[in-house]
């Protein structure tokens, strides 16, 4: 707001530089020559009367922008006001010009209340413009942003997933059941090219149905469980209908990565890792617990939950959370609740 006043005093002030010859001109049609000096002052007068009434007229039209949705209650607002403004600010200059140029007639016409009104309708006009501008600078950004957040989570998922150990591990254990059972070999490389080329097709995408999002992650645990044998286990409850809302692309397996490495990595034995999902007053939310140690208190995040969390202020601002909590009598839970959307939106 400070801004656009400084923008309207300066130029209001240009305007009364060269609206001074206009006001020369129309003292002398009628009858009293006005030296220069004093056709500036009632030109600066007249001007930058406007620079004192800018304040409100900027705060109104913020407060009511014109919307084709509220023109009634806009034009309700703006058109008594501009009437209204126009009317004292004449009288004001009135006494303000008599003042500089003595007692006398001040030359008027109807033209200065249309004049008036027309400037006060262009400073709503140019609030308007302004307002747009930023908006749409806003959504820009906002998008440039999604795709460097989408951009990078892609990276991210492609080093988790071609990390040394989890790929070295993996081949490993190819190497060891191509004596053993080849047919699982082969699956267990089906899978992770699965993993690496459905990672790599979701290039420019921002939200995928829950059940795209699922058929990865059975992927990457699938691997996992190969790796880890009966000692890993998982339980995945989705209700059908919440396969076909969408989450964030990449999403699930950042929270599950961590919920392997640090919470059924660290503790010895079997261990299971929990998938839960549900949907409630237009929320959905997805549970993912392990049964490790649980979180540090305080929490560090390290960089997937800090890629996540940037991702969906990104997606969905103020309206979506993460967060992760020590569970009884031992364990994790990282919670993901977004608003409930279809694939359609």
């Amino acid at each position: 707001m400070r801004r656009r006043w400084i923008v309207a005093a300066c130029s209001f002030t240009l305007a009364a530089i060269l609206f001074t010859g206009q006001v020369w001109v129309d003292y002398a049609y009628a009858g009293r020559s006005l030296p220069w000096s004093r056709a500036f002052a009632v030109a600066l007068v007249d001007w930058e009367l406007w620079t004192l009434i800018a304040p409100i007229v900027l705060l109104l039209a913020a407060r009511v922008p014109l919307s084709r949705r509220r023109l009634a209650r806009s034009l309700a607002v703006h058109l008594p006001a501009s009437l209204g403004i126009a009317v004292a600010k004449l009288v004001a200059e009135g006494l303000m010009v008599r003042a500089i140029i003595g007692p006398g007639r001040v030359p008027f016409s109807l033209l200065k209340i249309h004049v008036t009104v027309l400037t006060y309708w262009a400073i709503v006009a140019a609030v308007q413009y302004a307002e747009q501008q930023r908006l749409s600078r806003e959504r820009e950004l906002r998008a440039a942003r999604l795709q460097t957040e989408l951009a990078r989570a892609q990276v991210e998922s492609l080093k988790m997933q071609i990390h040394p150990h989890f790929l070295f591990n993996t081949l490993n254990a190819i190497a060891g059941l191509m004596r053993e059972d080849v047919e699982l070999a082969d699956t267990m490389l089906a899978q992770l090219s699965e993993l690496l080329r459905g990672t790599l097709q979701t290039e420019g995408v921002q939200e995928v149905p829950l059940s795209e999002e699922l058929r990865l992650l059975r992927a990457y645990l699938a691997i996992q469980q190969t790796r880890f044998g009966n000692r890993l286990q998982v339980a995945i409850d989705v209700p059908d209908g919440c396969r076909q809302h969408v989450v964030p692309t990449l999403i699930l397996q950042p929270l599950v990565e961590n919920a392997i490495r640090h919470g059924f990595s660290a503790i010895p034995g079997p261990g299971c890792i929990a998938i839960c999902v549900s949907a409630k007053s237009e929320r959905l939310r997805v549970d993912v617990t392990d049964e490790g140690p649980g979180p540090p208190q305080p929490l560090r995040e390290g960089y997937g939950l800090r890629n996540t969390r940037s991702r969906l202020q990104a997606l969905y601002g103020d309206d979506a959370s993460l967060s992760v909590v020590p569970t009884n009598p031992r364990g994790a839970r990282a919670r993901l609740d977004i608003p409930l959307r279809g694939a359609s939106s």
